[in-house]
């Protein structure tokens, strides 16, 4: 027992980096687990070539139970300290968690635009030739050829992903893939781009005649089904029965120049989906694409809206196929969300797109405390107006609570009485707290992305002036060695004339 004490007393010596700690056995022992505790117990002397400011930290974790982190230290090294001495992330002391874990959140973040430029990193270099290797990945890791601290140095869970072309193991030199590159990848080649400008502008064009599709100065006789004197006579009675939009729809004919445009429009998006998915290498995952499927979709509709448009007689006397047609035009105004494919060319698109995806659990608790309002508030509103006439049903209610809650404030349902008026300011003040609390949270998660957006790329800048200026310096030093040795030459052939 007494030996057993003398060894918790001895002295224990670390020269770490150059400087030198000294602390008692027992202090080691503090932290279980930890890889001072498990130390050779018949050695009073250890080295370790690791950061010293780092250890004083570490040492003073096992001396009080706790770890606080200096502010001179990256915390993600600091991190990889702990995890090299075997100190538990439990005993960070919770003054530091705002510095450890924003940093933290930071590299997160920024591991997203890395990924991105990493997937597309031989793009990259052939838009940049003089580039040596694509900016952004060397410090995060990329594929194997492109990294330059290496893949086994990064720490775990940094490895960009394979870029589409290693996991489908296609090769560039394939016309198809060349094709799929130039459709779906604008940053490919400058064509590329340009014919995404021109896929946008398909887009417009074709949402432009759908908006115009109604006007009834565009609206002509019929021209692409027959007019017989039986349907002329339905055409009057029809006139009698449905309003005025129903009856330009069923029964007139769009302007010819205009069905010609809403055609080629349709020829275009089907074939242009066609080729996207023929030349895709990877077919079954290509429907698990929302953007993907959302073409597949567009032109499916648009294909059933124009067989109807030419054939009316389909539907005038089924009501089924009537509401069918209507939802088919309709489902074609969501072509302008084609539009989203800018944002594989427009990095500010790109990062709004992010900041949604990564707020969904902010904005699925604005719809749940939304729709939880809605419901308190109809049903006491509708027994606060129960003695009146103004909200007949509790359905009517919830409408006004929506109405009320969103500050729209259509004014077509209202209460009237003293009870119903206190409801009403409730209603109105909660609903602007719940709508901007969640939304709130979703602009701090656009302004960390955005932030940490420029941060990438102004590195990015750095690394390719500095690349740049390397380039230049090279090629100077090349040239001076060159005129050195030209010089040399000439001398030794006087030398050897003079001999």
């Amino acid at each position: 027992m007494v030996a057993w004490l003398s060894t918790m007393d001895e002295t224990v010596t670390f020269e770490v980096g150059g400087t030198v700690f000294k602390t008692k056995r027992a202090t080691l022992n503090t932290i279980e687990g930890s890889l001072l505790a498990s130390l050779d117990k018949r050695k009073y002397v250890f080295y370790f070539d690791r950061d010293p400011t780092a250890f004083r930290h570490i040492l003073y974790a096992h001396r009080y139970g706790r770890v606080h982190v200096p502010k001179d230290i990256c915390p993600i090294q600091f991190l990889e300290e702990m995890m090299y001495y075997g100190i538990p992330k439990r005993l960070i002391a919770p003054c530091c968690w705002k510095f450890i874990y924003e940093t933290e959140n930071d590299v997160d973040t920024l591991k997203i635009f890395v990924d991105r430029n990493a997937k597309f990193a031989h793009f990259k270099n052939q838009v940049h030739p003089n580039e040596s290797k694509p900016i952004g990945v060397d410090m995060f890791g990329s594929d194997g050829e492109l990294n330059i601290i290496g893949e086994d140095k990064l720490p775990r869970g940094w490895q960009a992903k394979p870029t589409e072309k290693e996991e489908c193991g296609a090769c560039e030199h394939e016309p198809a893939h060349k094709v799929w590159l130039f459709l779906d990848e604008p940053a490919s080649s400058p064509a590329a781009k340009l014919w995404c400008f021109f896929y946008t502008f398909v887009v417009i064009v074709s949402v432009t005649m759908d908006i115009l599709w109604l006007d009834e100065a565009v609206r002509v006789p019929r021209y692409l089904s027959k007019l017989t004197e039986e349907t002329h006579n339905a055409s009057l009675v029809l006139r009698e029965e449905v309003n005025e939009k129903v009856f330009l729809l069923l029964d007139t004919d769009p302007h010819v120049s205009l069905f010609v445009i809403d055609i080629l429009c349709m020829t275009y998006f089907i074939l242009e989906t066609f080729v996207h998915f023929s030349t895709c290498p990877r077919k079954l995952t290509y429907f698990f694409n929302p953007y993907h499927l959302l073409k597949i979709t567009l032109v499916i509709t648009m294909i059933i809206s124009t067989i109807f448009e030419v054939r009316k007689d389909l539907y005038r006397d089924s009501l089924v196929l009537e509401q069918f047609y209507f939802f088919c035009k309709t489902m074609n105004v969501l072509r302008l969300l084609l539009i989203f494919r800018l944002y594989k060319i427009y990095d500010g698109l790109n990062i709004l797109l992010l900041a949604l995806r990564y707020s969904v659990k902010e904005l699925a608790l604005l719809v749940l405390s939304l729709i939880i309002g809605v419901i308190i508030y109809g049903c006491l509103i509708f027994a606060a107006e129960i003695k009146t006439e103004m909200f007949a049903t509790t359905q009517i209610s919830m409408w006004w609570s929506l109405i009320t809650m969103t500050t729209v404030g259509y004014g077509d349902f209202y209460p009237t009485s003293a009870l119903g008026y206190t409801v009403g300011v409730v209603c109105a003040v909660n609903g602007v707290i719940v709508l901007a609390l969640p939304i709130a949270a979703v602009a701090g998660t656009f302004n960390n992305l955005y932030s940490r957006h420029l941060d990438f790329h102004k590195h990015k800048d750095a690394v390719r002036k500095e690349e740049r200026k390397n380039t230049i310096d090279d090629d100077t030093e090349s040239c001076s060695t060159s005129s050195k040795s030209t010089m040399i030459n000439k001398n030794d052939l006087k030398i050897k004339d003079l001999q």
